[in-house]
């Protein structure tokens, strides 16, 4: 199926986010060095991306269904995952000022994203394509994207 324009820019930064994903897999069966030093750029990126593509989601994309009660579960689901993922982010960058951070939470972060993401992309845009109006989709704004060069 063919992503709404208003959505791709999201679509784009699950893509991304993969990318992210399998640097921090494969630095989590590193050495301790490989693993903070694909913990900071992880946290980097999540800083720079992440926050701003869950707060588009949340305040721009989820209210154009928020009304539609067959969305709710689904809408519920998803800020639920948010919040997740931010918890174990946090858990993450608190284990780097410790010092190395464990690939058990590593692994945790890996399993939550590509779990959402996938998510996201068969159920809730689709869902969202299904139930908003022309109209209200062609009105959605979104920052500009610029990604930050990441070191391999």
């Amino acid at each position: 199926m063919k992503r709404h324009e208003a959505l791709i820019p999201l679509t784009h930064d699950h893509h991304h986010a993969l990318a992210q994903i399998r640097r921090l897999r494969v630095a989590a069966k590193g050495t301790d060095e490989e693993r903070r030093s694909a913990a900071r750029q992880f946290l980097e990126f999540f800083r720079a991306d992440t926050i701003v593509h869950f707060r588009e989601e949340e305040e721009i994309i989820f209210p154009l269904v928020v009304e539609a009660t067959r969305a709710r579960g689904t809408l519920q689901r998803a800020m639920l995952e948010h919040v997740e993922i931010r918890a174990a982010v946090h858990s993450l960058d608190l284990e780097l000022e410790d010092g190395t951070p464990g690939s058990a939470g590593i692994q945790r972060i890996i399993d939550l994203f590509r779990s959402h993401i996938q998510f996201e992309e068969k159920v809730v845009f689709p869902l969202i394509e299904s139930i908003s109006s022309a109209e209200s989709l062609e009105s959605v704004t979104l920052s500009p994207r610029t990604r930050a060069t990441v070191t391999a």
